[in-house]
C-alpha cells in the first residue's frame, strides 16, 4: 500500500499565521468554501492554544460537562475575569467556529 498524500511545507504554515487575518469578503460561493471562511460578516477570529497537563485537561473537561458550557465559553470567562481585574476592556463576544454538539440548555 502506497502512501501518496503530501503534506504542507513547515514555511508554509507558518507564513499563514504570520499574516494578519482579514474580514474582506471572500469571493467563493457559499457552498465551495470551507465552513471557516463562509462567516465574513463577524470580526476575524483567531485562535488561542493554552497547554495544560492532561489531569488539568481532564478536570476542565469535566467543569465544561458539569456547568453545561463549552470550553470555549469557560475560556472567554475566565479572560473576561482577568482582564476586569486589570481595568481592561472584555474580550469581544465570538461563537465557536465548529459547533460542540452539546444539547442546548
Amino acid at each position: 500500500m502506497s502512501n501518496k498524500r503530501t503534506g504542507r511545507a513547515l514555511a508554509d504554515v507558518m507564513g499563514e499565521l504570520d499574516e494578519e487575518p482579514t474580514t474582506a469578503p471572500i469571493a467563493v460561493a457559499a457552498e465551495d468554501a470551507p465552513p471557516s471562511a463562509r462567516n465574513t460578516t463577524g470580526p476575524a477570529i483567531v485562535p488561542i492554544n493554552v497547554l495544560v497537563t492532561p489531569r488539568d485537561r481532564k478536570r476542565l473537561r469535566q467543569l465544561s460537562l458539569d456547568s453545561g458550557l463549552s470550553l470555549q465559553k469557560l475560556g472567554h470567562e475566565a479572560w473576561n475575569r482577568l482582564l476586569e481585574a486589570r481595568g481592561l476592556e472584555p474580550l469581544e463576544a465570538v461563537a465557536a467556529n465548529v459547533p460542540s454538539g452539546r444539547a442546548r440548555r
